[in-house]
Formats: C-alpha cells, sequence, structure tokens
C-alpha cells in the first residue's frame, strides 16, 4: 500500500504548527489530503479489485457455464459497482480529461443494444481497445449477464463469441481500473498531487481553493445528474411526461437505485470523511455556527428515505409508480441547494456550471 499521501497531510500539519497555526491554503491542502488517503484512493484500490474478481468470476463462468456461475458472476458485476458509484463524484481530471479520459470507456450508458448485438453478430476477433465506449464496459457487461428473454446459461454454453466477449471487456473494465488508480495514485500519475500542491507543482488549479471548490462543485453536480438524468430521463423529464424505462442506469440487473445510493455514500464521505479517527471531510473545514454538519445528515436521510419509497426496479416504477420517483427528484433539489449555495458560498468557492456531458 503507498503511504506517499499520510506522509503529505502529516507534513502538512507539522509545517502549519511550526508556523503557529493553519493558513487556509494550509487547512485546504490537508482537506485534499485526507481525501486522498482516506476516500479517493481507496475507493478505486477497492474498484481495481472488484474489477479483477468480475474477470475472474467471469472467466468461471465461461470455463463451465452453470446457474451458480452466473450468480457469481453478476454477484461479482454488482460488488464492483459500488467503489466505482462512490467515486464517480470525481468526475474530472482522469475520468474526463484525455489522454486516458476513462470515464466513458468504463461506464457509458444508457446501454446501446444494438452496438451489443453487432459485435455478438460478426466473426471478426474482439479486441477490446478498438471497441468504442458504448460497446464495452459495466453497461455491456451487464446485458450479456442479465440480458432479458434469455436463457443466459444455455447461451453461455452454445456460444463461444458470448464468452469471447465477456472475457474481454471484463479484462479490459480491470485494466482501466487499475489505470483510474494509479492515475490517482502519488507512486504513479499523482493527479492527487495535482490537488494538494495546487499553486506550487500542480499545473492544474490556480490554489488549493479551487482545487476543493472542482470536488464540492462536483458533489453538486452529482445530485444534479442523479435528479435529470438517472430519475428524471427515465420518468420523463424530457419527453413531455411519457416515460423512458430503457434509458434508465443498470436497468437489467435492477441496480438502478443502489447506483444511486453509492452515489449519495460517496457524497457522505467526502462531507463526513470515512469514519476513521484521522479522516477530515469537508464538515472539519466549515463553520461551525452554521448548522451545516445537521444540515447535511438531515438531507441525506431525507433523500435516502423517499429513495427507499421508490419500488425496484426503476424501469417498472416510472411507470406505474412515478411519485415517489418525482418526490425524491424535489428532495434530492434540497440537498443539492444546500450543497451548491449555501456550503459554496459558505466557504468562499466559485460555483461553476455542470459541464456533465453524458449521453
Amino acid at each position: 500500500m503507498n503511504r506517499a499521501a499520510p506522509t503529505l497531510l502529516v507534513v502538512l500539519v507539522a509545517v502549519s504548527s511550526a508556523c503557529g497555526g493553519e493558513t487556509s491554503d494550509d487547512s485546504r491542502r490537508a482537506l485534499l489530503a485526507s481525501w486522498g488517503e482516506h476516500v479517493i484512493l481507496p475507493g478505486y484500490r477497492d474498484f481495481e479489485t472488484t474489477a479483477e474478481s468480475l474477470h475472474d468470476a467471469a472467466e468461471t463462468l465461461c470455463n463451465a457455464p452453470s446457474s451458480e456461475a452466473l450468480r457469481d458472476a453478476r454477484s461479482a458485476w454488482w460488488d464492483a459497482r459500488a467503489p466505482w458509484k462512490q467515486n464517480e463524484i470525481l468526475a474530472f481530471g482522469p475520468y474526463r480529461e484525455e489522454p486516458l479520459r476513462l470515464g466513458p470507456k468504463i461506464d457509458f450508458w444508457p446501454v446501446r443494444v444494438d452496438a451489443i448485438e453487432q459485435i455478438l453478430s460478426d466473426t471478426s476477433p474482439i479486441a477490446a481497445d478498438a471497441l468504442g465506449a458504448a460497446a464495452r464496459g459495466f453497461p455491456v457487461i451487464e446485458y450479456l449477464l442479465y440480458q432479458p428473454d434469455t436463457d443466459i446459461v444455455t447461451d453461455f454454453a452454445a456460444s463461444p463469441r458470448r464468452c469471447e466477449y465477456l472475457l474481454a471487456i471484463t479484462d479490459d473494465l480491470a485494466h482501466r481500473a487499475r489505470e483510474m488508480r494509479r492515475a490517482w495514485d502519488p507512486a504513479h500519475g499523482d493527479y492527487l498531487g495535482e490537488l494538494v500542491e495546487a499553486g506550487r507543482t500542480g499545473a492544474m488549479f490556480d490554489n488549493p481553493t479551487a482545487a476543493v471548490g472542482e470536488i464540492v462543485n462536483r458533489m453538486a453536480f452529482a445530485i444534479e445528474n442523479i435528479r435529470a438524468d438517472k430519475l428524471g430521463r427515465p420518468l420523463g423529464a424530457t419527453t413531455g411526461g411519457s416515460p423512458q424505462p430503457d434509458k434508465a442506469e443498470s436497468r437489467f440487473s435492477g441496480r438502478s437505485l443502489d447506483d444511486i445510493r453509492d452515489n449519495l455514500r460517496g457524497i457522505e464521505r467526502l462531507y463526513f470523511g470515512d469514519g476513521s479517527q484521522d479522516s477530515k471531510g469537508l464538515d472539519f473545514y466549515t463553520p461551525r455556527d452554521k448548522g451545516f454538519a445537521q444540515a447535511m445528515q438531515d438531507q441525506l436521510a431525507a433523500a435516502r428515505e423517499v429513495l427507499d419509497q421508490i419500488p425496484m426496479p426503476l424501469t417498472v416504477a416510472v411507470i406505474e409508480q412515478p411519485a415517489p420517483v418525482s418526490a425524491t427528484i424535489d428532495q434530492l433539489g434540497e440537498l443539492q441547494r444546500l450543497i451548491q449555495v449555501d456550503i459554496i458560498n459558505a466557504l468562499g468557492l466559485t460555483p461553476r456550471f455542470n459541464d456533465n456531458d453524458g449521453d
């Protein structure tokens, strides 16, 4: 395990203490380092590990197709989603920017069934690196493991092409997970250093305030994306109220609502830390007299409460019981405003526009 980030945090605290107290820059560098040590890097390490386990499960399924092997592969897919979705808030840097631009390669949705079926019906060798975003990643693996109206075990046994495709893209997912972890890791790409050393050796941000502002804005953007894309579009917000269940995230597995729960957990960890004694989240640096900690706890609890009222799966709920979906969108709006208006203003950060470039 790399120890560069914890060392950096200790150095920052020591320097600020020697100077007679933390400056604003010192405290924000310490926050960024704590995020890296306790939230960002552990999340991407977990993603790397679970993505590798998913590939192993896919190999087991293809070597001896059975209902048990399919169940284990599905479970591995489900498990790998959790750390990825918790860190999805960090949709910048290696996630978005070239040359890596890993986000679409890992999780481009809604799934394009035609693109998948075209590859399944083709006979040319499958090279994952040559596949477009719509033909690889989590949503494609989900389709292969959960394809509706299909005897999947029999199909895996009878169709070498399905296994060739599954193994190629689960191996690619594990590779992309490793790339993402290495991109952030101080021992490799050190994108974390771009945040912590902003205004010194880092080139991506002018100062640590801008780096903190990037992540806090991303917390608000994540909620906005849940409201608009993950709930609003399936509900029909862009089609005059006509539901579009095929626009739901993770629609074949029925994991749509758990993806959102993982997003909220990621926001919670950035705000409150990971629960360990040394972990400091945004709450540690917000004004005590504003009551933001209680407000965040209340808003997260309220959001989860209304989210739990949506009957699973979301693809059915948007048609048969749309009211709790609408209520969740509204309640998440309160959480978004708390972060995007109250907290950002209190911290003197600059609010930004959402640059979501999803479908």
